[in-house]
C-alpha cells in the first residue's frame, strides 16, 4: 500500500467476532503496521488503552453489553484516556442513517460499513494519518471536527461575508 509508513504505529483492535478479529489483523499485516493489540470487548479495550501505547484504534460499533459508541465516547471523555485524540474507525453493520449518525456524533474519526474490505481500510486509515483535523471539546461533542475541508475551499467566514446581503 502506498501512503504513509505505519511501521511506527500501534493499532487496537476490538471485535467480539473473533473470525472478523482475524480479517481486521490480516489487513492491517498486509499495511505493515507496527503492533497490533486485539480486544475482545470494549471494558478490555479501554483497560488495554490507559496501560498501553496505542496509536490507532478500530472498534466495532455493536458489541455487547459495552457497545463501541461507548467505548468511543470514553476515549473521547474519560479522565484517564492517556490520547482522547487518537484516531477511531467505527465500523458498522447493517448501516442506517441513525447508526452512522451516532458513530459520527460520540467522535470517530472514521465510519466504515460491515464487510469491510482491506482497499477502504487502508484509504481511511491513510486519511486519518495524512489529515489531522481539529480537535473540538464542547458541552455536546468531543472528538475530531466534524467539517472536512477540502485544499482551496474558502473559509467559512469568507463564505458568510460574501454571501450576507443587506435588508432593504
Amino acid at each position: 500500500m502506498n501512503g504513509s509508513d505505519l511501521s511506527g504505529l500501534t493499532f487496537l483492535i476490538v471485535e467480539e467476532n473473533s473470525f472478523k478479529l482475524s480479517i481486521i489483523r490480516q489487513h492491517l499485516r498486509a499495511f505493515e503496521v507496527g503492533e497490533i493489540i486485539e480486544c475482545l470487548d470494549a471494558t478490555e479495550a479501554y483497560r488495554t488503552l490507559c496501560a498501553k501505547k496505542v496509536d490507532f484504534v478500530i472498534t466495532d460499533s455493536g458489541m455487547s453489553p459495552v457497545d463501541g459508541l461507548a467505548l468511543v465516547r470514553q476515549i473521547r471523555t474519560g479522565e484517564k484516556t492517556p490520547t482522547p485524540e487518537m484516531p477511531v474507525i467505527i465500523l458498522v453493520e447493517n448501516p442506517d442513517l441513525p447508526k452512522l449518525t451516532a458513530a459520527r456524533d460520540v467522535g470517530a474519526t472514521e465510519v466504515l460499513t460491515k464487510p469491510i474490505s482491506a482497499k477502504l481500510l487502508g484509504q481511511r486509515i491513510q486519511h486519518a494519518v495524512r489529515n489531522t483535523r481539529n480537535f473540538v471539546r464542547a458541552d455536546r461533542f468531543t472528538g475530531p471536527d466534524r467539517r472536512r475541508r477540502k485544499p482551496g475551499a474558502r473559509k467559512e467566514e469568507e463564505r458568510r461575508q460574501q454571501d450576507a446581503s443587506p435588508l432593504n
